[in-house]
């Protein structure tokens, strides 16, 4: 069989918008070729900065045979009393190609219809091919796109060739105004003309020598050995970050790895001053010695061949040398001015409209901050707790935070212990912004743990107030990211808070009415529920156990996150079943309406209970409700749910056994009063008419 490639050039794509487009394409693929009955193999994606790349080793020649079943009407509609065809078979039959004597009958839900075989047409691979290409590649999302020339296409760059061949012959199609062809480019300053591909399995090597290093991963083994190699010219290794690296992959075609030096002066900055100027702004790897420690040499990437190399050096460390200069005046000047000093200076800096200045939200974060350290048995810390608040965001104001704004907190921490800070207040200034990203970690330290979680629930209840909560996919604000931090950090170091009683605290330090009132706290407790939920989710954890856990208590999530990775176990046990069916039975029968009055003191109904089983079942329910909640108490869930299984049995008698739903109204009241105690010791831990059971 055939090899298929389509080639799709483009302008530069950015670094991060191409392994998502493969993720995409690699996927589409699979799927668009299954609907067009296409018979693929060896499907392969690629990706460099000017094009992508699907690649099939093997295409069918023709569409696969394929029988669809077209329901007509009903059997007593198609046929008469004497069973003949009526009009409506007829019409049908005709209308499907089909003769009406090759109709069947087939017993559906709602009846007996007749079926028509319908023998879909199989058409050549290359008429398949010109329709699946723009379909395909008009189906990838970007985060943004554009409109370019006179068209009204959108990609994220705008598209300049396309390869589209089936083994020798091109597929005659277009995507975003461009014709396909079978002339590739190669890379734009090493070969910039057009290059022939007469074969899909010529394509690599026709690439590969123009300058074009196709497959990404081989892109990243030559980068890394590159840099492994120039880093031991000096003694030294790269520091590899991986996000730079797949950064870097994404931005050439053809690597070529230099090591520039700078002056060793500049090694009495801060070393993340250091990393940042390299790997953040210049995209460079430091080198650093055995002993980790930066040595002063650096490694960059170039796209395209070793030609001209050392005039590319120079430019790379007069610009290196030109940026830690600056950062060295930026971090003198600021060892001018003590922390503490720049305090006052919050008042001139806004934090949200509406919401006051920084200076206002330093002021809310100590009654918060003293709050949680309160509630979490941290007393000892509410003097540094205090001292960090403080200087929390007094590194805003720093001429080193206004050039490089990713030092926000680690300078903070590097300052204030120059300043003389205890270890503890300096490391919360920089912990309090972790996680920065899904992939950090969360806080290290306690008082961090504690002023993050401050910080976060303060910009969340404040933001809310001001009808600023993310809508769609909008969050401009970064709302979702603030609540998935603070679990991150409560998970990290297993604290246990009450979210309503949290937000209140912080409703209460902006002022209540200032802070949107009742509207507010219900508006922020269903926000962080909702934020509760995807967490769990994205932990794997199954969304019926998430929900069934969530729909009885979701107000301390450290408590709700043991209680749903318990019961995703739980629901493992060969057990579960007759966990389940015990609920289950209890649950069904107990009336909405009469909720409001059962339960109560059990003095007032357990003496109506005069049948063996339900007396039986009384009694176990006294002694399982108080060790179900012992064991709640200390975090003992699945024991608790071990526990719970000796209503199992007890329960099933109780049905097969008494009337439930007696005639007499006190004894049903008490009998339905005795299954909703059964009922509320299993919500303790989860309400299990959520769970999907397929018994």
């Amino acid at each position: 069989m055939p090899s298929l490639l389509f080639e799709l050039g483009t302008e530069e794509l950015p670094p991060r918008a191409v392994p998502q487009a493969l993720q995409q394409l690699s996927s589409l693929a699979e799927e668009v070729f299954r609907e067009a009955r296409l018979e693929v193999h060896g499907i392969r994606v690629y990706g460099t900065p000017r094009r992508l790349v699907l690649y099939a080793q093997e295409v069918a020649p023709r569409q696969k045979e394929s029988v669809r079943m077209v329901r007509g009407p009903a059997v007593k509609v198609a046929y008469d009393e004497h069973g003949k065809p009526t009009k409506a078979a007829l019409g049908f039959a005709r209308s499907q190609g089909v003769a009406v004597e090759a109709l069947v009958r087939q017993r559906t839900e709602e009846g007996e219809y007749v079926f028509a075989l319908v023998q879909e047409p199989t058409r050549p691979a290359l008429e398949v091919l010109s329709e699946i290409f723009p379909r395909l590649f008009g189906a990838l999302a970007f985060p943004k796109t554009m409109r370019w020339g006179e068209g009204e296409s959108r990609f994220a760059r705008p598209v300049r060739w396309i390869v589209a061949l089936y083994g020798e012959e091109v597929i005659p199609t277009s995507f975003a105004g461009v014709a396909s062809g079978r002339m590739t480019r190669g890379h734009r300053f090493a070969s910039p003309g057009p290059s022939s591909v007469r074969d899909p399995k010529d394509y690599l090597k026709v690439l590969q020598e123009a300058s074009v290093l196709l497959d990404q991963e081989e892109r990243e083994a030559m980068i890394r050995e590159q840099l492994v190699h120039a880093a031991q010219r000096v003694g030294g290794r790269p520091r590899i970050d991986p996000a730079l690296l797949q950064e870097i992959v994404y931005t050439v075609e053809w690597p070529t790895v230099l090591l520039g030096r700078f002056s060793e002066e500049f090694l009495d900055l801060p070393e993340e001053v250091l990393v940042t100027v390299m790997q953040h702004h210049q995209k460079y790897f430091p080198v650093e010695g055995s002993e980790g420690t930066l040595l002063p040499f650096f490694l960059a990437v170039r796209d395209g061949p070793e030609t001209g190399l050392d005039t590319v050096r120079e430019g790379h460390e007069w610009v290196l040398r030109a940026r830690l200069a600056d950062a060295r005046f930026f971090f003198r000047e600021d060892r001018k001015t003590r922390l503490e000093e720049r305090v006052e200076q919050l008042k001139g800096v806004l934090f949200l409209e509406g919401l006051g200045t920084l200076y206002d939200k330093v002021k809310r974060l100590e009654t918060i901050v003293d709050w949680i350290c309160r509630v979490v048995g941290a007393e000892e810390l509410r003097e540094k707790a205090r001292r960090a608040v403080l200087l929390c965001k007094a590194d805003l104001l720093t001429h080193m935070v206004g050039e490089f704004p990713e030092l926000q907190g680690v300078m903070g921490r590097i300052y204030a212990l120059l300043d003389g800070e205890p270890f503890e207040v300096a490391a919360a200034l920089e912990d309090h912004y972790r996680p920065r990203a899904a992939e950090d970690v969360p806080p290290r330290t306690l008082l961090g743990a504690i002023l993050a979680i401050a910080d976060r629930m303060d910009t969340l209840v404040g933001a809310i107030s001001r009808g600023l909560a993310p809508t769609g996919s909008q969050d401009p604000y970064g709302l979702r990211r603030a609540a998935q931090g603070v679990f991150a950090t409560l998970f990290a170091h297993n604290l246990h808070l009450s979210l309503p009683a949290l937000i209140r605290v912080v409703q209460e330090a902006y002022g209540w009415e200032d802070a949107g009132g009742e509207r507010t706290y219900e508006e922020t407790k269903e926000f962080l529920r909702t934020r509760l939920r995807a967490t769990l989710l994205e932990e794997g954890i199954p969304y019926d156990v998430v929900d069934a856990t969530l729909a009885v208590d979701h107000d301390d999530p450290v408590e709700a996150h043991g209680r749903a990775v318990a019961l995703a176990q739980v629901r493992e046990w060969p057990e579960f079943p007759r966990l389940f069916i015990a609920y289950d039975r209890a649950s069904r029968i107990l009336p909405k309406e009469m909720a409001p009055i059962l339960g109560g003191d059990p003095a007032t109904w357990a003496p109506l209970l005069t049948e063996k089983a339900e007396k039986t079942l009384y009694e176990i329910a006294r002694a399982v409700g108080p060790e179900v909640e012992a064991l709640v108490r200390e975090k003992r869930y699945q024991d608790a749910w071990r526990v719970l299984l000796k209503f199992a049995d007890p329960v099933d008698r109780l049905f097969e056994e008494v009337l439930i739903m007696d005639p007499d109204e006190k004894v049903r009241t008490a009998r339905l009063s005795l299954l909703y105690l059964v009922v509320q010791t299993f919500r303790r831990l989860a309400d299990l008419s959520k769970i999907v059971m397929t018994l």
